[in-house]
C-alpha cells in the first residue's frame, strides 16, 4: 500500500496517538479495557442522572428510496450513505472496484440542528451503540515489509461545524473521539481537540505535526508516532491536538473492543472545560481543556453539532449502529 493511506488519514481521522498529560499512553494488557478512575466514574454516574435527552434516534423507522434515511434530522457528509434495517443504522462508505484495501473513502452524517446547551454550559454528551463493522473481503494474508493497511476508522465529533476535526477556521471549536484499526500496528482509540495557534509553541510535535517531514514515508512517520506514544503527554499532530490514547495490540484485545456491540460516549462538562469518553458507561479518559472553547465563545453560543463518520479502504465499508442519544444539563 502506498503513502496514500497514511497521508490521507492525516486529513481524515488523523492518525495520531498521545497519552493524557501525566499518565502516558495506556497500552492494553488485559482483555477488558480498564476504566479511568473510580472517582471520575462516580462523578459521571451522578452527573448523568440529572441530564435530559435533547435528541434521540433509535433508527426503528424504515425509509424508502432515494434517501433511505431521515434527511430532515441528519445532514450527509462527503461520501456517506445510510439506510435503516431491522432497527439499525447502516452507515456505508466505499469506492470503485476492485475490492480493497486501496484508496481511502470517508463519509458520514451530522445532526441538522445544534442540540446541546448554548455555550455548552453545564454538561453535554452523546452516546451511540456500535454493533458491528465490516468490509467486503479479508486482507491479503501477508503485507509487504513496512506496509500499513487501514481496515476501519470511525469517529464521534462534537463541534461548531459539520465534519471531522481538522481544516476548520481559526474560530471553530470541537472535540472528537475516534479509533483507527491499522494492520499490523493495532487498534488506536484517541481523544482529540482542534488546534489553536498557541498549541504549536506550547506542545511538542510528532512526525505529522513537525516541519520538514514531507519526505518521510509512512513507516518513518509511524515510528515517530510510536516514539511519541512512549513519551506521553499532549502534543501537536496536524490537524489536531491529541489528548489521550489507548492502544490495543493483540487480537484478543481488539476483539474485546470491536468484536461485539459496545456503547461509545463523548462528554463535555464543567462548561466545556473538561472532556471525557465512555465505553459501555465506564469513564475511560478525562482531560482538562480549560480555555479551549471559551477562547471562541461565539462558535458554540447556539450549541454544537454531532457528526458520526466512517473511513475505510475497501470497496464497501459498513458500520452498524443503534440508539443515538444527546444529553444536556437541564
Amino acid at each position: 500500500m502506498s503513502n496514500r493511506i497514511c497521508r490521507a488519514l492525516v486529513g481524515a481521522l488523523t492518525v495520531v496517538t498521545i497519552g493524557v498529560a501525566g499518565s502516558g499512553c495506556r497500552q492494553g494488557s488485559e482483555s477488558e479495557p480498564a476504566p479511568y478512575s473510580t472517582g471520575k466514574q462516580q462523578e459521571h454516574e451522578q452527573r448523568k442522572a440529572d441530564l435530559v435527552v435533547r435528541f434521540s434516534d433509535d433508527f426503528s423507522r424504515d425509509y424508502g428510496p432515494p434517501d433511505e434515511f431521515d434527511l430532515t434530522r441528519w445532514t450527509r457528509i462527503r461520501e456517506g450513505r445510510a439506510r435503516t434495517e431491522d432497527g439499525y443504522w447502516l452507515l456505508e462508505v466505499g469506492g470503485p472496484p476492485p475490492p480493497g484495501p486501496g484508496d481511502i473513502a470517508l463519509g458520514g452524517f451530522a445532526t441538522a440542528e445544534r442540540s446541546f446547551n448554548p455555550g455548552l454550559a453545564g454538561t453535554n454528551g452523546l452516546e451511540i451503540t456500535l454493533a458491528d463493522l465490516s468490509h467486503e473481503r479479508d486482507l491479503p494474508e501477508e503485507l509487504e515489509p513496512g506496509e500499513l493497511a487501514l481496515i476501519h476508522a470511525w469517529s464521534l465529533t462534537v463541534g461548531s461545524w459539520h465534519g471531522l476535526v481538522g481544516g476548520q477556521g481559526e474560530k471553530e471549536r470541537g472535540v472528537q473521539l475516534h479509533f483507527d484499526l491499522l494492520r499490523p500496528d493495532g487498534l488506536f482509540v484517541y481523544l482529540v481537540r482542534g488546534l489553536v495557534p498557541e498549541d504549536f509553541e506550547k506542545y511538542p510535535r510528532d512526525g505529522f505535526g513537525r516541519e520538514g517531514s514531507e519526505d518521510l514515508n509512512e513507516r518513518e512517520l509511524r515510528e515517530l508516532h510510536e516514539e511519541a506514544i512512549e513519551k506521553g503527554g499532549a502534543f501537536v499532530t496536524v490537524p489536531c491536538l491529541s489528548l489521550a490514547v489507548r492502544v490495543y495490540r493483540s487480537e484478543q484485545e481488539m476483539n474485546e473492543i470491536l468484536g461485539h456491540s459496545r456503547r461509545w460516549g463523548l462528554y463535555l462538562t464543567d462548561d466545556a472545560n473538561t472532556v471525557y469518553w465512555t465505553l459501555d458507561g465506564q469513564v475511560m479518559d478525562s482531560v482538562d481543556i480549560a480555555g479551549y472553547f471559551s477562547s471562541s465563545p461565539e462558535s458554540v453560543q447556539d450549541g454544537a453539532f454531532v457528526t458520526v463518520m466512517g473511513v475505510g479502504s475497501f470497496q464497501l465499508n459498513t458500520w452498524k449502529m443503534d440508539d443515538l442519544q444527546i444529553y444536556a444539563s437541564p
